[in-house]
């Protein structure tokens, strides 16, 4: 068995396992990935989130709440220390199992190793051919050949821009303001310009949302983090994200 790493090492890792758990109800999966990603902490790998504040941030009933975090202790994802509600909060943290199971799934990726191509090409020579290293005519420049590549060029013609790699959007419905809230809220972290700022809001089968890169915000650490950065500034820039390349896809309700 593999020697479970610090969460923080593997939070991708136990969010992906946890979004693809069959078992596990929408409303438990939603109030999970929405205490692990806004309130546990890194070092301590806790998170105390009153019943008040999580449903204010995910507009359920503090009944609903109570019951995804039982089903959320019964199915080993959270250990679960209940306060007494008078400045003690109930404290949620991320199963040992769960922990395990992540590392192990970080595991099996780190052990990819990508194949360096091999060199191909013809081998140079350290020095040139032994026939003649002195003598023989030196040619001047052809003046004539310089002017015909230097005409095919754009006279003045601006410096080719960088491509752009295309992001791939999803329609947010806006009635999943939890989500609204959370990608506002990153947004503002990385001070790049509001929904409205880049003008994400659109409809999609007679039903107003909006076009993002991704249902979620990324995680800290995350691949997509510097892609979607960018993608955002570009936005700002131009003010527009259809712009890019956009990927209708249906949220199960």
């Amino acid at each position: 068995m593999s020697t479970a790493r610090p969460f923080r090492e593997v939070k991708l890792q136990w969010l992906q396992q946890l979004s693809c758990d069959r078992e596990l109800g929408d409303s438990a999966r939603s109030i999970a990935l929405y205490i692990i990603t806004t309130h546990v902490n890194g070092h301590t790998e806790k998170a105390w989130p009153s019943y008040q504040t999580i449903a204010e941030a995910t507009g359920k009933s503090v009944k609903s709440i109570q019951r995804a975090v039982r089903e959320l202790e019964v199915s080993g994802w959270f250990e679960v220390r209940r306060g007494n509600g008078v400045g003690h909060n109930t404290e949620y943290r991320p199963s040992a199992a769960s922990i395990i199971r992540a590392t192990e799934a970080r595991e099996k990726t780190d052990k990819i190793v990508p194949l360096r191509p091999r060199e191909g090409g013809q081998n140079r020579p350290v020095r040139g051919s032994d026939m003649s290293s002195e003598g023989g005519q030196i040619c001047p420049p052809n003046l004539e050949k310089e002017k015909i590549y230097k005409s095919n060029a754009r006279e003045g013609a601006p410096p080719r821009k960088e491509a752009q790699r295309a992001i791939p959007l999803v329609f947010l419905d806006e009635r999943k303001a939890k989500q609204i809230s959370l990608w506002r809220a990153w947004l503002h972290r990385y001070g790049l310009p509001s929904l409205e700022a880049v003008r994400a809001r659109t409809m999609r089968g007679g039903r107003f949302g909006y076009d993002l890169p991704g249902y979620w915000p990324p995680d800290d650490g995350d691949v997509a983090t510097l892609d979607w950065i960018a993608f955002f500034q570009r936005c700002g820039s131009s003010g527009c994200t259809k712009a890019f390349e956009t990927i209708e896809l249906l949220e199960a309700s």
